[in-house]
């Protein structure tokens, strides 16, 4: 994985209500080729795994001490407005550590990360600006909250990232980025979904405290 992506792995998320909540699952079903809310995990996960537009694939399958990591690319799955080379999809399981009533508690949640591939050079970086500029006016009246900030590289910016979330939580569901390699070489717009399981069931995270 390249430095840019890593640059776009981001935060845990809390749960979203109503319109958040409702969002968050048309977002995934309309970008995503295998949505986890909608059918059962282990339902999600094998149409995930075994999806013929799926190549590349990096699978390291959950053990007694690693964590479930997915990775592989659709070169005929780009649901962007631009025109794009190839899609990545991502999905790893990570351990987080919960502070609650002054109780430690380990959570498991799952990182849910869609990269697009922009053309390379300048009209590329227009092409993820404007997906991120898209995708922001679209959405903005479904989260209360929503956090800003710049990827910036030699006090320029090669990127932007948005949280979102619903009311009264401390941090964030869903965040998409647009990122800019050296020399516009990688230009991508990702959308990444953070959620639980439980019951052979995805939701998306309760509220948490003590982060």
């Amino acid at each position: 994985m390249s430095k840019t992506l890593l640059l776009i792995i981001l935060f845990i998320g809390c749960q979203s209500k109503g319109n958040s909540q409702d969002a968050i699952f048309k977002i995934a079903k309309h970008y995503y080729r295998s949505e986890p809310f909608e059918k059962e995990f282990s339902q999600f996960l094998h149409h995930l795994i075994n999806d013929p537009l799926l190549s590349n694939k990096t699978i390291h399958k959950k053990t007694d001490s690693t964590l479930f990591f997915l990775e592989g690319t659709y070169l005929d799955h780009r649901p962007f407005f631009f025109r794009g080379e190839k899609s990545r999809v991502i999905l790893a399981e990570k351990e987080q550590s919960v502070l609650i009533d002054s109780i430690n508690y380990l959570q498991t949640i799952y990182v849910y990360q869609l990269i697009g591939y922009a053309p390379r050079g300048a009209e590329g970086v227009k092409d993820v600006e404007a997906e991120f500029e898209k995708f922001s006016r679209r959405y903005k009246n479904a989260f209360p909250r929503n956090q800003y900030r710049e990827i910036k590289r030699d006090n320029e910016r090669s990127g932007q990232v948005r949280d979102y979330a619903g009311e009264a939580l401390n941090f964030f569901p869903l965040t998409i980025a647009w990122a800019s390699s050296q020399s516009n070489q990688e230009n991508i717009f990702a959308i990444t979904i953070r959620f639980m399981v439980d019951n052979n069931r995805a939701h998306l995270p309760k509220a948490f405290y003590g982060f």
